[in-house]
């Protein structure tokens, strides 16, 4: 059966916000509409998350409750959540309390009114607890931004709401890696609300260091090959460069200006099969980032509208 809202929610070791979290979400979302259904995603919890799960689901038919395999990621477990999601329109929120779930009907409210796919929330104060994490996730934003050719902005959290289209096109994407946020470029009209993110009231954050350093290796890797490109042009360069010194050697040891027996031949030998390595690789890399974009298989346009069809 069809639903107007779905809440999807990534789980990881929540047992201490999780009732809380589901007695906010279902006292606003009832202010919107009745048809709707919140999908928790547990991602291989080491606490009761999944126990008190199943005990929500089992007083609240409109629950449906997810345990993946093995910890995956919270990526992941939005993917799962969207998958069996019926919603004409899908929220994502996470399981800490941080995002303040009252602003699900200001995010409602402006992708009805302004016609669009999604809205985002916008936190000016993101990462309350933490200024190094904010310093951080700055400096991950700029670089990522750059590196995909497109402004992503470092305010924005992953708790939003995004339409059917929006959703039925993510799902589309074959990327082994997914993440929510890379909507943002496909050019889907995009707004955003801004808020301000709550104080982490009990617990840590499951997303430790060498979790972020995976999930920044991965989405680098995976949306874009600028990396490869920019190891061609050095690899040019040094080859470039290599050539150019093995040619000054030689051309100084012809003119009589190195004396040095020897010195020459192991220069010149050296320049030439490092510029040969140099530009082998970056052929290499060339080749490799255009069949990376070619295997990603990711759509390259939507339509925002047709006429006579």
């Amino acid at each position: 059966m069809k639903k107007e809202i779905s809440v999807i929610v990534p789980v990881f070791n929540a047992q201490d916000t999780l009732e809380n979290l589901f007695d906010s979400l279902n006292e606003n979302i009832k202010k919107i509409t009745n048809n709707f259904e919140i999908i928790l995603v547990d991602d291989e919890s080491k606490d009761l998350s999944w126990n008190i799960i199943k005990k929500i689901a089992k007083h609240n038919n409109f629950v449906k409750g997810l345990r993946l395999a093995r910890n995956c990621g919270v990526d992941i477990a939005i993917n799962a959540g969207l998958e069996i999601s019926k919603g004409n329109f899908s929220v994502i929120i996470s399981c800490d309390l941080q995002d303040p779930v009252d602003k699900i009907q200001t995010l409602y409210k402006k992708i009805k009114d302004e016609n669009c796919d999604v809205v985002c929330s916008f936190y000016n104060n993101k990462h309350p607890e933490s200024l190094v994490e904010k310093f951080f996730s700055g400096i991950y934003w700029k670089i990522f931004s750059f590196f995909t050719n497109a402004d992503y902005p470092k305010e924005e959290g992953l708790y939003r709401i995004i339409s059917l289209k929006a959703k039925n096109f993510f799902l589309q994407n074959q990327n082994k890696i997914k993440h929510i946020k890379v909507l943002h470029s496909t050019g889907f009209k995009k707004e955003y609300v801004k808020m301000k993110q709550n104080r982490r009231s009990v617990g840590q954050s499951g997303y430790n260091f060498k979790k972020k350093l995976i999930f920044a290796v991965d989405y680098l890797s995976t949306y874009s090959f600028k990396p490869l490109l920019y190891s061609a042009l050095l690899g040019l360069f040094i080859s470039l460069f290599s050539f150019i010194l093995g040619s000054l050697f030689f051309s100084l040891k012809i003119l009589g200006m190195i004396n040095a027996p020897g010195w020459t031949s192991i220069v010149v030998i050296i320049s030439f099969f490092f510029s040969i390595l140099f530009l082998n690789l970056s052929i290499i890399s060339i080749y490799l980032s255009k069949n990376i974009e070619e295997a990603r298989k990711a759509a390259t346009y939507i339509i925002s509208e047709k006429a006579n069809e």
